[in-house]
């Protein structure tokens, strides 16, 4: 039995990756006094290492969590500047809202409507002769 910096030390690990290995699922578990047992976590450690070479090809975890960490804060830092153009493009007049355009678009096409819709019988009345006419217009 060992305390879990002598586990880490034995494992060469810190302590911090040590109580994240302790999080995953099959991990060995202290007794009631926070004894470990060393055998049963080296054992633990080398399927985990096995499972994990599988998992991750080449490198480090730690430099590969540092870059992907990296990377999405770069990323995130990319669509914040694209948000913040578009916000100043819609204070300058030169963007609008979708939401808006769309709700415009309806009433344009409600008052559009109606007057489509009037122009077949406007046409019969102007031009009582031509009912052919009208025909193909309200089709």
């Amino acid at each position: 039995m060992a305390t879990q910096t002598e586990v880490a030390r034995h494992l060469s690990l810190t302590d911090r990756q040590l109580r994240r290995l302790q999080k995953l699922p099959g991990a060995p578990i202290s007794n009631k006094r926070g004894q470990l047992d060393l055998d049963a976590w080296r054992d633990f450690y080398i399927s985990y290492l096995r499972r994990s070479k599988n998992d991750v090809p080449d490198g480090d975890s730690e430099d590969d969590y540092e870059e992907k960490l990296l990377i999405a804060r770069w990323e995130l830092t990319a669509e914040q500047a694209v948000t913040q153009q578009l916000k100043n493009e819609v204070s300058k007049g030169k963007l609008i809202d979708t939401g808006f355009c769309i709700f415009a678009l309806s009433k344009l096409a409600m008052a559009l409507s109606s007057t489509l819709d009037s122009i077949p019988l406007s046409m019969q009345r102007q031009f009582p002769g031509k009912r052919k006419l009208t025909a193909v217009c309200s089709h």
